[in-house]
């Protein structure tokens, strides 16, 4: 993986906006020494870069990081007060660009619309004073049950407007997952849609939603953006249910109130509070700042996704993950243009996804590994990538070679980078990143993201030789941290902080060549057979390179003498049979590639992977059904249809 396959153009080595800060900045050496320096001297790097992306303070902060409390509790910007709204929304309107597009939308059954910068900015106003209406104070918190348009968008900066906390929920959830979110956050305001089409098919979301309030008695009011704006009945305050009951009104009337003024915020304020699932337990609550994470996601948006003003940025993710208030964030921090698309990628059929892309004019797409497997499975007769678009972009789990090969160059078209970031909802954006002013090899990262003092640990806490895997780890706290975990100080402090004292532990499974970083997957799916280490990845790889498997999971069984087996689930592409011949041929394969030892204990056959929404495998469902374990949080599985299907293969095979 060390042959580059794509080399940076002077529209980015000398045009883009990392070119711009190296000169304003005297750093001559480009992305490499400005990586160094920003790791080496966090506070130099961080100070610069939010004035360079246009943070509004409207006190300016003391300091920029005081971390006399240790690495876990960092207070970024301390003294500071802004509030997001002013520098992603109202800067661009006392800067003459209001009439800017900084929303596009679509919907599955192609109806959609545009709102410019003067819009979101009055909107937001008029749905934070019908907030303000409904009792909603500093503070308190809003969530959002919705899919991706201009509802979601909108709501984000009403809630910063007001300094309420906005608490995101995944458009798939049911409602005990629902409830359970509601209940831990303590929410005041639950805003769902009437229902969302997925696949040409009608999905009841508000039924979902007063389900779940059945059990999350603390929210007083239910918002329900009508499939026929205006067509509810509004209960006024006191009339209509009893007090346990909330009270119900439509996105309409709230909308339809006197504008609220933004308010002015410590920089370590909460806006959003974003959870994100464990494989036990309930789910953790990511807190995340009016300072810091929009200095965190608008770095990245600005220098390793290079967003420029005229851009079309269109990520496929859902309002319930991370990338959604990241791009949103990050995007009008640029002065750039967001599309959301509300419904299936591949519906009516999998040229879907290249009609977005032309007719918005998508300049930098981003998506999962998955969404490329899926659509490279496919007997496409794909169009040409449209000329405008520039930038690749990536998150979510590792890349197979095949894989980012087809992104690259079928989807592509070669012309573009593929800029892989990895992260989480805890990180508040990314740790290691692609530079679009780096040339390039297949699943690469550039390494850590600027400002990140990143490192590769093995089990003793050394650096494992150059091609080895260790997991990634942070020695220093990054103004994107999740400020702690919502109700939940010390098991923020045993997940992050207990195995490697002083330095965040990440979970993800990486290794370095030259100047490359490789992810290969979260630690807890590592692989162990007779004390040899790897992670899924690098089986993945191998098995997919097979001409009948779509896709593939590969799962650590228990095994008496070798600790661990490997097992391999494997999808067949489109039209293929996978029978015990086939079967015993993926083993070779693997055997080939990694060594006799590494040969697959079993490979069985499933017509699919368990996967969340944004395309994640969820290998340790996999895992649980070969070992009997409790499987843990399934609120964000979409499709738990296949779990009885590979119970059927397991005992089939």
């Amino acid at each position: 993986m060390s042959a580059y396959v794509w080399h940076p153009t002077p529209e980015f080595t000398e045009h883009g906006n990392i070119a711009a800060f190296c000169r304003s900045h005297g750093v001559a050496g480009g992305y490499r020494e400005l990586q160094a320096r920003s790791a080496a001297d966090p506070e130099w790097f961080w100070d610069r870069a939010a004035a360079d992306i246009g943070i509004v303070w409207h006190t300016r902060p003391t300091r920029v990081c005081d971390d006399t409390g240790g690495i876990a509790f960092t207070r970024w910007f301390p003294g500071g007060r802004t509030n997001l709204v002013d520098s992603c929304l109202d800067r661009h309107l006392r800067q003459g660009s209001g009439p800017a597009p900084a929303l596009r939308w679509e919907r599955e059954d192609g109806t959609g619309g545009v709102l410019t910068y003067d819009d979101v900015a009055a909107l937001s106003a008029r749905v934070a004073g019908g907030l303000l209406g409904l009792g909603v104070r500093e503070g308190d918190r809003v969530a959002g049950y919705l899919p991706p348009g201009p509802e979601a968008f909108v709501l984000l900066f009403a809630c910063a407007r007001i300094g309420a906390v906005l608490v995101p929920l995944f458009s798939g959830f049911g409602a005990e997952a629902i409830a359970i979110r509601l209940v831990d956050a303590g929410a005041r305001v639950l805003v769902t849609a009437a229902a969302t089409t997925r696949h040409g098919r009608r999905h009841d979301m508000e039924t979902v939603a007063r389900t779940a309030l059945r059990k999350a008695r603390c929210v007083r009011h239910l918002v329900v953006v009508s499939e026929e704006s205006g067509s509810r009945v509004f209960q006024e305050p006191g009339s209509g249910p009893a007090p346990t009951e909330p009270i119900t009104t439509t996105w309409h009337l709230l909308a339809d109130t006197q504008p609220a003024a933004t308010v002015s915020r410590p920089a370590q304020a909460p806006f959003l509070l974003l959870h994100t699932s464990g494989t036990t337990g309930r789910p953790k609550g990511a807190i995340h700042t009016h300072g810091g994470f929009p200095v965190q996601v608008g770095s990245e948006t600005r220098y390793n996704l290079d967003l420029r003003p005229d851009d079309v940025a269109f990520w496929v993710t859902d309002p319930g993950w991370i990338m959604f208030p990241l791009v949103a964030v990050g995007a009008t921090l640029a002065g750039a243009c967001v599309l959301a698309y509300e419904g299936a990628i591949d519906h009516p059929d999998a040229t879907r996804l290249w009609r977005l892309l032309d007719e918005h004019r998508v300049t930098v797409f981003g998506s999962s590994p998955s969404l490329s497997r899926m659509l490279m499975g496919r007997d496409l007769k794909q169009p040409a990538a449209p000329p405008w678009l520039r930038v690749l972009a990536s998150t979510g789990e590792p890349w197979t070679e095949d894989a980012w090969r087809w992104y690259f160059a079928d989807f592509g078209g070669k012309r573009c980078p593929v800029i892989n970031i990895c992260g989480g909802t805890e990180v508040g954006g990314s740790l290691l990143a692609s530079a679009p002013t780096l040339p390039q090899s297949p699943c690469s990262f550039s390494g850590p993201c600027l400002g990140i003092d990143a490192a590769i640990e093995d089990d003793d806490g050394a650096e494992p030789p150059e091609g080895r895997i260790g997991e990634l780890v942070v020695r220093r706290s990054w103004p994107g941290m999740t400020r702690g975990l919502w109700r939940a100080r010390e098991r923020f402090v045993h997940t992050y902080f207990g195995s490697r004292p002083g330095r965040w532990s990440h979970g993800d499974l990486v290794s370095r060549t030259g100047d490359e970083w490789f992810v290969h997957g979260r630690l807890d799916d590592v692989i162990k057979v007779a004390g040899k280490r790897l992670g899924p990845a690098e089986v993945e790889d191998a098995v997919v390179g097979d001409p009948d498997v779509a896709e593939t999971a590969a799962v650590g069984i228990p095994h008496p003498v070798k600790g661990q087996a490997l097992w391999c689930f494997v999808v067949p592409g489109a039209g293929r049979t996978l029978g015990p011949p086939e079967l015993e041929r993926i083993r070779g394969r693997v055997a080939d590639a990694l060594g006799p030892a590494f040969r697959p204990g079993r490979v069985i056959a499933v017509p699919e992977l368990p996967r969340t929404r944004n395309g994640k495998v969820m290998r340790r469902l996999v895992r649980s059904l070969v070992t009997g374990e409790t499987p843990g949080d399934l609120s964000t599985l979409v499709n738990p249809a296949c779990l009885d299907a590979i119970r059927t293969a397991l005992h089939g095979q």
